[in-house]
């Protein structure tokens, strides 16, 4: 049912994690563009996204925080591109899904492992890889904090279905992912509720979601959760090869560790007593 991507896409996934869905480093260099004339190098992407976690409302690490657990946040993103192209290769339809943990106190129990659905074709992935391959560095010295330990990536039975409505975002790795959310209207309202000038791998902006599913089990590395009422996010994305060599978008620019010089605590640090 599930089969190990090779070596040369692993690389791929590597530098996936790094540089297309955390942006560059903060006041780093942009990464190296071809000209214009090189169509190889330029890309667009557009679709859709769920990300849901172990914290609750809202999410601290959009705000430049700490997560609420010391042990870090435990999250997945699922991503459907619905239209785009790298380079002369189309990616309509291409579904994949980042999972693991992030920004703990200690770095080492950072982990990540990416699935992607078993409908992309080789050419896709070749493009994905050249595109990332031409990106350059991304996180620097922020590696060890946001993505952690490299997993593996396997091509998975996956689906990334959207309501009518749009309202509902659902994504499922059979006998792994399930995933539903539902975006957030408050009462007398009539439009979810929207963020925006916050961290994301996707662009400045989301829509509040609630959890209706997040379960996770995956034996094969030995990791489960059942995170169903936590906090979640949708959103839709347009990324651009220049838009992500500028460095203006992603979590590249998280500092909230005391490693960085913050004096920010982890939430369950902060619960306590009340005081007077």
């Amino acid at each position: 049912m599930f089969r190990q991507i090779g070596s040369a896409a692993r690389l791929m996934v590597a530098a996936l994690g790094l540089a297309l869905l955390f942006g560059a480093e903060a006041g780093a260099a942009p990464a190296k563009q071809a000209s214009k004339s090189d169509d190889s190098f330029r890309w667009e992407l557009k679709g859709s996204r769920i990300i849901a976690c172990c914290c609750g409302s809202p999410c601290p690490c959009r705000l430049n925080k700490p997560p609420m657990n010391c042990h870090g946040c435990d999250s997945t993103t699922a991503v459907r591109i619905d239209k785009g192209t790298i380079g002369k290769t189309r990616m309509d339809g291409v579904t994949f899904a980042i999972v693991g943990r992030a920004y703990a106190e200690k770095p080492a129990e950072n982990w990540i492992s990416i699935y992607v659905s078993n409908k992309a074709t080789p050419e896709q992935l070749k493009a994905l890889q050249g595109l990332l391959e031409a990106g350059g560095k991304a996180l620097g010295t922020r590696a060890p904090y946001i993505a952690g330990k490299f997993l593996g990536m396997r091509s998975v039975p996956m689906t990334y279905t959207i309501s009518a409505d749009r309202r509902e975002h659902r994504a499922i790795i059979t006998g792994i992912l399930d995933l539903k959310t539902r975006s957030i209207i408050l009462p007398g309202r009539t439009k979810p509720v929207v963020s925006e000038g916050i961290f994301d791998d996707y662009g400045d902006r989301f829509v509040h979601a609630e959890c209706l599913a997040h379960t996770f089990m995956d034996r094969q590395i030995g990791y489960r959760w059942d995170l169903s009422g936590r906090q979640s996010n949708q959103a839709e994305f347009t990324l651009t090869s220049e838009r992500v060599a500028k460095g203006d978008i992603g979590w590249a620019c998280w500092s909230a560790h005391a490693d960085f010089g913050s004096k920010d605590q982890y939430q369950e640090r902060l619960v306590g007593p009340d005081r007077e």
